[in-house]
């Protein structure tokens, strides 16, 4: 038996390691069975504990401590339980339903303290709850009061600012949560953190809490497409041990493994296909058959089941995959009856996945494939199964069809994958495509397989287009059989002639008899054939119908046909390679194709439309005479033909350029050449001017007309056109800043928040664009100007108003800046003093100078202390120290005099210093600025100053680009003061708030700081010594910081992310200090140096929610009635808060309203 241990003891020994915890807790009991005075004994054992939640840092000695003292708490209350349920059988459970006295103190005094002031207290004190509430086993019961104090308190630190709480809150509610109560304030808490949280460490913890349940499973999924790549690999880790594929529907499923097998973070694939893949494999005890029957796969439109199937084949080796493939019979074949979607599938990946593994897999293939004349026997006989569209139009029959066609695309595809070396073999596939294309019941989705599978046999051009052109005439034109009935005429003489041989026969049988009765066998033999002869032709006459049969070609103009004929047409000509039509094609347009523009039926109208601009990119002679119907059609079509000529009419401006637009009145007629041979040079060039100004007006005017399309009320059609214009501006076909004005616009306007193609579209082009050379970054130039004013003019009920100017001034800033480039331009060593930030902060001198009170100033006077000026013109820096002395003369507005005296500051100093080759921007000025205003900064805050500058440059595709930081002026209290106030009124007013730290309580310190000083001697297990802490526990005169709502929107809308434009959590001391910038709010908080196991607790996030909420409590004991009350009135101040500044809806705060 162990001896018994002090507490004092029993607390520094923890410290070292968790393997005597046993040992100590054994020895700690011992000491608190022998002990009379329990309260003493429990304020000692508090006293000790205290002085670990006071420690901010997660020092191993900390958690040590923690663990042990919930251990310990739990090890006694269960002696207790067990005393007494022997002494007092039978009797009614005692207060705290068995709890013992010690772990009910614990309790109270943690749900006393959590609202404390000092972040380190408040965190403590919820891990603290957590670790109790975890060390009570699974079977554990607490009091009805106290399970509500902790369920009302840990709701409250839901909405701290610091993240390691929430953290911690998220955990100690856990066992609290009510799946089955379809109204469970925590599981709507827990909802609301995974998609709203700001803080990726506190959705990993609501996303290892939550129960899956049918009504979280949705807000689960939606973290798979998280912008952090720790929060979608638990995501994945967690759906794959908690959720059965049964539960998810069929869609669910393929996205799961679309969205996780094609991640951009090799992490997130990992934990798909190791973690969600096997999973559901292990569900089908390893068939893989019955696994893509959940995946639904014959009416998959994605590659899902391909990524899938290649993950498992790269876990097992290619003759293993062979020899477990068992569908085939004695021929490499799946034999008919056992031919599915699923089999054909598996057959054809199978094979592509060993076409890929070389030698070793060419060798192979041969087992799991015949020879291409018994394939193609083996294609013809299944593919003859497609011909039941006759009958009964059912589901059955229609599902069956559907079936079939899936299955053939998979043999097409196996077909493809043959080794078409042999001459007999290419030429039986030959002619078995040629049947298939002819064949009325092959569908037209067929169509693209089959052509594909022709053009590898058929290498040349002409010979392609001759072949194909007879393959579509066979098709629209085939060969019928026509019955006519014979006339009366016909009729009336074959009866006469069969009359005429019955008669005949009548006379050479009476012969017949006559001569064997004479006994004369010879002529007897003679007669006997004659009447062989007229028997038969008496039988031909009367097998002869009455209707008569013969040939004939047909033009057939249903919809089905015009669709398999266009889509063989436009398959052939995605795949030459001719600069003309040769006349096969133009007779194929005119025949078929442009008939098929006035056909009623829309689907024979688009692939018209797509075949005719497939043909105008073969001619630009046709394309001329095409493109003005081809802009008709986008104009008047159904949206679907219009995106289709939109698409066509881009492509060709993106070949031939805007000289494809002519107008008839440029062009001279031949009566016109006559008159103008008499007249002279000087009328001849005239005319020209004359010729080519029209042809650019109507140039513009084409222009003028796509642009206009950008407005459209279809998002597909105002996609097209965007990514259309794009691809020309990037091409250089196109240069109009009023062009990339109306993208720039476009791209931030929240009406097109959900086009997720358009926004990734332009998110990737404006960098592209911009940094491509000095002439784009001066068309960004000259949009710049015109952009904001855009949105400092925009209405109210305008979307255009929500738009964060500060973020897009901030982009643009970046566009622009001459260090981005990535070519140089051979322009740029002619006037490499002068830049584009150069001439643009002249530009917004002289806007803020016209108008020194519009709206936008502050966002214009923000903006010149982010440009990167250069110095080397004398002239320019002269004239920008006189312009920002008349600025700061004209200017009332406080906080815009203050940034442009600043900008004055960093141009005289550039002046004076006369070093360097560009003024510094408002990002690298960092500590220098500091100074000039007053403000006494470590070097580390200027390190880190520039870390985030470097950062926020990286970031060129997302929203909440802006990450502008200044520093507060501290010269007098006065001073100070006033800036407070104007701060505050700032802050109501505009979406970007100026710099405004986090309040923090007076009294709080550096936690670890000031126990690092105390502990100047450290080894590998950190000690706790003793200090006043009695404070640090006192009642706040302010309600603790809580957060605010986030204007962060939920993650699962939001298409994937660049890796580029993610934020990246840097973990350093606390002394250090980082600002972060969300929608324009910015906030200051510590980094923190933290690790932790996931099991247990989650890594603490450097990162910060919001500004806390103030709230005027008692500074005597905090009670429940009074936490409660605060907490209303804090609820009613949150919301007053969001209707002024953050404009959060009800539905997002609901679950609050329940504390």
């Amino acid at each position: 038996m162990g001896k018994s241990k002090t507490i004092h003891e029993a607390f520094v020994e923890c410290q070292t390691t968790t393997a005597v915890h046993t040992k100590l807790i054994s020895g700690l009991k011992k000491t608190y069975d022998k002990t009379e005075d329990k309260d003493t004994f429990h304020q000692e054992f508090l006293q000790h504990l205290k002085y670990a939640l006071i420690v901010f840092k997660r020092e191993p000695a900390v958690e040590r401590v923690l663990e042990f003292a919930a251990k310990f708490a739990a090890s006694v209350t269960d002696e207790e339980v067990a005393v007494c349920s022997a002494d007092d059988e039978g009797e009614a459970e005692t207060s705290g339903k068995g709890m013992g006295d010690l772990l009910l103190f614990v309790f109270n005094f943690m749900l006393k303290v959590h609202g404390a002031r000092d972040r380190a207290v408040r965190f403590r004190s919820c891990q603290m709850i957590n670790k109790l509430l975890n060390s009570m086993g699974q079977e554990a019961d607490i009091d009805d009061d106290l399970y509500t104090r902790i369920y009302d308190g840990m709701l409250i630190r839901l909405r701290d600012v610091e993240a390691l709480v929430r953290v911690q809150a998220v955990l100690a509610l856990a066992r609290l949560q009510d799946p089955e109560d379809a109204n469970c304030p925590v599981i709507a808490a827990y909802m609301y953190l995974l998609k709203c949280d700001l803080s990726h460490d506190v959705r990993r913890a609501a996303l290892v809490s939550i129960a899956p349940s049918a009504k979280t499973l949705p807000t689960i999924l939606t973290t798979t497409r998280d912008v952090k790549e720790s929060v979608r690999k638990l995501a994945y880790e967690i759906i794959s041990e908690k959720v059965h594929i049964r539960a998810l529907t069929i869609a669910q499923r393929v996205k799961l493994l679309k969205h996780g097998l094609s991640d951009r973070t090799a992490a997130v694939k990992e934990a798909c296909a190791t973690k969600l893949l096997q999973s559901w494999l292990r569900t089908f005890d390893g068939n893989v058959l019955d696994f893509l029957k959940c995946l639904d796969v014959e009416n998959s439109t994605d590659d899902t089941a391909e990524l899938a199937l290649n993950v498992i084949f790269n876990k097992v080796s290619p003759a293993e995959l062979v020899d477990n493939f068992e569908l085939l019979n004695e021929n490499h074949v799946i034999p008919a009856t056992d031919l599915t979607c699923e089999g054909a599938l598996y057959w054809h990946h199978l094979c592509a996945f060993l076409k890929t593994q070389g030698a070793t897999g060419e060798v192979l293939i041969d087992n799991l494939v015949p020879t291409v004349s018994a394939f193609c026997e083996y294609l013809q006989s299944f593919v003859k199964t497609l011909n039941t569209t006759v009958g009964d139009a059912n589901e059955t029959v229609v599902e069956e069809l559907l079936k079939n066609e899936f299955i053939a695309e998979q043999l097409l595809h196996i077909a493809s994958l043959l080794d078409l070396s042999d001459e007999v073999g290419r030429k039986r596939l030959d002619s078995t495509i040629q049947e298939m294309l002819i064949a009325p019941y092959v569908p037209s989705p067929l169509v693209k397989q089959l052509v594909e599978l022709f053009n590898r046999i058929h290498s040349n051009d002409e010979e392609r287009i001759t072949i194909m052109a007879e393959i579509i005439a066979d098709v629209r034109e085939p060969i019928t059989t026509v019955e006519v009935e014979i006339s009366d005429e016909e009729k009336r003489k074959k009866e006469l002639k069969l009359a005429s041989i019955r008669v005949q026969l009548n006379e050479t049988r009476d012969t017949l008899e006559d001569l064997v009765a004479k006994q004369d066998f010879g002529k007897a033999a003679e007669y006997k054939n004659m009447l062989e002869d007229l028997e038969m032709s008496k039988a031909s006459l009367m097998e002869q119908s009455n209707v008569s049969t013969y040939e004939k070609k047909e033009e057939k103009s249903d919809p089905a046909t015009l669709v398999k004929c266009m889509r063989i047409a436009s398959e052939m000509m995605q795949q030459l390679s001719v600069n003309k039509l040769n006349p096969t094609l133009q007779t194929l347009i005119d025949t078929l194709v442009l008939p098929g523009i006035q056909n009623q039926d829309p689907a024979v109208r688009n692939l018209a439309v797509n075949c005719i601009g497939l043909a105008s990119l073969l001619s630009k002679t046709f394309a001329c005479q095409q493109l003005l119907l081809l802009m008709q059609i986008s104009q008047v079509d159904q949206e679907t033909i219009k995106v289709t000529a939109l698409q066509a009419v881009f492509d060709l401006l993106h070949l031939y350029g805007l000289e494809a637009f002519k107008v008839d009145g440029a062009v001279p007629s031949a009566s016109d050449d006559d008159a103008d041979s008499e007249e002279d040079e000087e009328d001849q060039g005239e005319e020209g001017d004359k010729e080519e100004k029209q042809n650019k007006t109507a140039a513009n005017s084409a222009v003028a007309i796509l642009s206009g399309l950008l407005d459209s009320e279809s998002s597909e059609i105002r996609t097209v056109a965007a990514e259309g214009m794009a691809k020309l501006l990037l091409a250089g076909r196109v240069s109009s800043p009023k062009l990339l004005r109306r993208l720039l616009i476009l791209w931030h306007n929240p009406t097109t928040e959900e086009d997720l193609h358009l926004r990734q579209c332009l998110g990737a082009f404006f960098p592209v664009f911009a940094m491509a050379g000095r002439s784009q970054q001066e068309c960004v130039e000259q949009a710049f100007l015109p952009t904001l004013q855009t949105l400092f003019e925009a209405p109210t009920t305008s979307p255009l108003a929500s738009i964060n100017e500060n973020n897009v001034a901030t982009f643009l800033v970046h566009l622009t800046d001459h260090r981005n480039l990535k070519i140089a331009d051979s322009q740029d060593t002619v006037v490499e003093d002068s830049t584009v930030h150069d001439s643009l902060s002249l530009k917004i001198c002289n806007e803020i100078l016209v108008e020194p009170d519009a709206p936008g100033i502050r966002t214009l006077c923000k903006t010149l202390n982010m440009l990167a000026v250069s110095h080397t013109n004398n002239t320019l820096m002269k004239d920008l120290s006189l312009l920002s002395g008349q600025m700061i003369g004209a200017v009332d507005e406080k906080l815009s005099k203050k940034q442009l005296v600043k900008f004055q500051q960093t141009v005289e100093k550039a002046l004076n210093s006369g070093a360097g080759a560009e003024i510094k921007t408002d990002h690298e000025m960092g500590a220098s600025s500091q100074e000039d205003e007053g403000v006494n900064s470590q070097e580390e805050d200027t390190q880190d100053t520039k870390d985030t500058q470097d950062t926020q440059e990286q970031h060129t595709g997302e929203e909440g680009k802006s990450q502008e930081v200044e520093e507060e002026e501290a010269k007098s209290q006065e001073v100070e003061e006033e800036d407070k106030v104007v701060s505050q009124e700032t802050e109501e007013t505009e979406v970007t708030s100026e710099k405004s730290e986090s309040p923090k309580p007076v009294e709080e310190e550096s936690i670890v700081e000031e126990s690092t000083s105390k502990r100047k001697t450290r080894g590998k297990s950190k000690k706790i010594q003793e200090e006043s802490i009695e404070e640090r526990f006192a009642a706040p005169e302010e309600e603790p910081p809580t957060t605010r709502k986030s204007t962060r929107k939920p993650r699962g809308s939001k298409p994937s992310v660049s890796s580029s434009s993610q934020k990246k959590a840097t973990f350093k001391t606390p002394a250090e200090t980082t600002k972060s910038t969300r929608k324009g709010r910015t906030t200051r908080t510590s980094k923190k140096s933290v690790s932790e196991d996931i099991d247990s607790d989650i890594l603490a996030s450097p990162e910060t929610i919001a500004v806390p909420m103030k709230r005027n409590i008692k500074k005597t004991k905090v009670n429940l009635a009074a936490l409660l009350s605060d907490s209303e009135s804090d609820a009613e101040n949150v919301g007053t808060n969001t209707a002024t500044k953050h404009r959060y809806t009800e539905s997002d705060s609901s679950w609050f309203d329940d504390i």
